[in-house]
């Protein structure tokens, strides 16, 4: 690998996309009755960021970015009124206007991708810098309502106040004069009233709207005198913020000038976590009925759960038959309740002559998840079970397994441990299904419980201080390193300071993830291991996700006193891998059989056991995929045939 002073090994010239034209003219605009088939061609159904671009594949369009107007024309008078008194995008007079030049690389922190696919995007106002170019973010919604919540999409996304769009659909706007800009991003609320947009000035480019999904690249903005902006000192979360790397370091000479380097930052955990959220649930609860007509397993507290309740209630849901509302967010909320008090690294301790169970992705697949216990055996006090993420999403049986794993929990909350994965995550359970999963099966409410329980379940778990269970992978490169056409052939040390246990035992986790805020938490959710040494972009495409070499989790092992790392997150032909070797391996396991119905892998869970004072093994117990009904994966994901919208539109 090389070394931050020698970071390439080639150069890399950025890769550039063509993007087909949105054919639809600014006429529609005009025109009432055309409107809604323009708005129909503007319709979407969520947003992704590029930090969380994992949720989906995504096809980016665009425009043909400054082609003449087709009509109507230029309206000079708007722009010389913006000339002398600067207003921003809702003809609201700008006070302490910025002034910025993103041409100027110095002034720039760090970039920010975002994806959105549906208008408007949550932004409230835009604002241009003093000279008339470029805009940035002057009002935001600053919170998400609702799960899917389309006003607070661009917060989700990871766009902060104060950030500047760099560049649109893959074009450097940077430059541009700020009405260009408002015309190809179109990010305006439809008037029904007045059967008009809020805003209808126009460039001089006569740029149309750019097509969806839409990708927007903003900087982050430092402030006069060098120090980073507010943005990036809440993006941070430490108190006082904290500095970046020094771009002007002899270390990064080699790097590209479009390169963002961005220090490392571990935001503390709180030293308690409440969720107004939760508490509002939790009265709702209580004040549902009882069920009436149902004959099954009742919830009444842990101590209600036995071995009897479980196979019981597996094998009713095999039959289509849920658990009561009423139960099932009881259920939820207390196995909140006890994993909210979790350390965000958990420490297992597992007895002489005992064994651990390691469980990787599930997704959803219940005739594979209830095969597995005949074969490894259910969760008790002998045979403590580590589930290690992605309960959720894809399969069409989400709710079922994820409420098998809560009951797990809820009876033996010692010897029953969760770990979350990449899809214990919003934006991926509205568009893998989970979300819509349990809209169909109870009611949309209870996703904003399951996105809380999500935020407090432990990011991993240490066996004996000699293993370590994670979803992803280990802590990546500081400072954060990331530069347009990077590709999997660069690899790159980058990190001197090494992360400790307690350091990731004391990070704050209750949030979404997002490399911005919390890097560590999305290296421990996402990242890969890779066969050469060092450090390397990964090849989910996704800004802010790394490769790690077998020497990079030697160190990282060697740092902690550890003896292996398993994880999950990735499928294996076999059911688990070796993908490093040697005296401390990384280890892959994957529970998921014949993974979304095509992969045609097997599955297996990984066995320790405590001979003599240390951990032995793992034995891997492999299994087939068990037949099913013909529910395909994904029913429930976003246009799935089983999705609640797809079904009200088939109404």
């Amino acid at each position: 690998p090389l070394g931050l002073g020698n970071f390439l090994r080639q150069r890399h010239e950025p890769r550039t996309v063509t993007m087909p034209a949105l054919q639809m003219s600014r006429r529609l605009r005009r025109h009432a009755g055309l409107l809604p088939a323009a708005l129909a061609l503007l319709g979407g159904v969520a947003v992704v960021s590029r930090v969380s671009s994992y949720c989906a594949v995504f096809v980016f369009g665009g425009p043909h970015l400054g082609q003449a107007p087709s009509a109507p024309p230029l309206r000079r008078s708007a722009r010389v009124s913006l000339a002398a008194s600067p207003r921003d995008s809702e003809g609201n007079k700008i006070k302490d206007q910025k002034k910025f030049d993103l041409t100027d690389r110095s002034q720039i922190v760090a970039t920010h991708t975002s994806v959105f696919k549906k208008r408007p995007f949550g932004i409230l106002a835009y604002a241009p810098s003093t000279s008339g170019k470029g805009a940035y973010i002057l009002k935001m919604n600053e919170k998400s309502r609702y799960p899917g919540d389309p006003q607070g999409q661009a917060w989700v996304a990871g766009a902060r106040r104060g950030y500047a769009i760099k560049t649109v659909a893959g074009k450097d706007v940077s430059n541009w004069d700020f009405l260009d800009i408002m015309d190809i991003i179109e990010d305006k609320i439809k008037d029904n009233s007045a059967g008009k947009f809020q805003i209808d000035n126009q460039g001089s480019m006569g740029n149309t709207a750019a097509e969806l999904p839409l990708t927007i690249e903003y900087a982050e903005l430092r402030e006069e005198g060098g120090s980073a902006g507010p943005a990036a000192s809440a993006a941070s979360n430490l108190e006082g913020g904290g500095s970046y790397v020094d771009r002007t370091d002899k270390r990064y000479a080699d790097l590209p000038p479009d390169a963002t380097l961005v220090e490392y930052k571990i935001p503390p955990a709180p030293l308690a976590y409440t969720s107004q959220t939760v508490e509002e649930i939790r009265a709702y609860a209580k004040s549902l009925p009882e069920p009436t007509g149902y004959s099954g397993p009742r919830y009444m507290g842990g101590g209600s759960i036995d071995q009897a309740w479980l196979e019981t209630t597996i094998a009713n849901y095999k039959k289509g038959k849920l658990l009561p509302k009423k139960d099932a967010y009881m259920m939820g909320l207390d196995v909140f309740d006890i994993l909210v008090k979790e350390k965000t690294l958990g420490r297992v301790n597992v007895g002489e002559g005992k064994k651990i169970t390691v469980v990787g992705d599930l997704h959803g697949q219940l005739w594979d998840f209830s095969h597995m216990l005949t074969l490894a055996g259910y969760p008790s006090p002998d045979n403590t079970f580590v589930f290690n993420g992605d309960f959720v999403d894809r399969g069409p049986w989400s709710v079922e397994v994820v409420f098998s794993l809560i009951a797990f929990k809820l009876r033996n909350p010692g010897h029953v441990f969760l770990n979350r994965g990449n899809h214990e995550s919003e934006m991926a359970n509205h568009f893998y299904g989970f979300f819509g999963e349990l809209e169909s099966k109870y009611e949309k409410r209870m996703c904003e419980l399951f996105a809380e329980i999500f935020r407090a379940t432990p990011l991993c778990h240490v066996l004996n201080n000699e293993v370590f269970v994670v979803h992803g992978g280990i802590p990546g490169p500081d400072p954060r390193v990331w530069w347009k056409g990077i590709d999997n052939q660069v690899g790159f040390e980058g990190r001197t300071i090494q992360i400790s246990l307690a350091d990731i035992e004391n990070c704050n986790r209750f949030m979404e993830p997002n490399p911005a805020v919390n890097p560590l938490m999305v290296d421990l959710l996402w990242s890969d291991p890779k066969g050469k040494a060092g450090y390397g972009p990964s090849g989910r495409m996704a800004e802010g996700i790394y490769l790690f070499g077998p020497d990079v989790s030697k160190i990282f092992m060697d740092h902690n006193n550890l003896k292996m790392c398993i994880r999950s997150h990735e499928v294996k032909s076999l059911g688990y891998r070796y993908d490093h070797d040697g005296e401390k391996p990384v280890i892959t396991v994957f529970s998921a059989p014949n993974y979304v119905d095509k992969a045609g892998n097997k599955a297996a869970v990984a066995v320790l056991t405590n001979k003599g004072g240390t951990l032995t093994g793992p034995v891997f117990i492999q299994y087939d995929a068990q037949p099913h009904p013909d529910i395909p994966s994904g029913a429930y994901s976003a246009g799935g045939p089983l999705h609640p919208d797809t079904v009200k539109a088939a109404r």
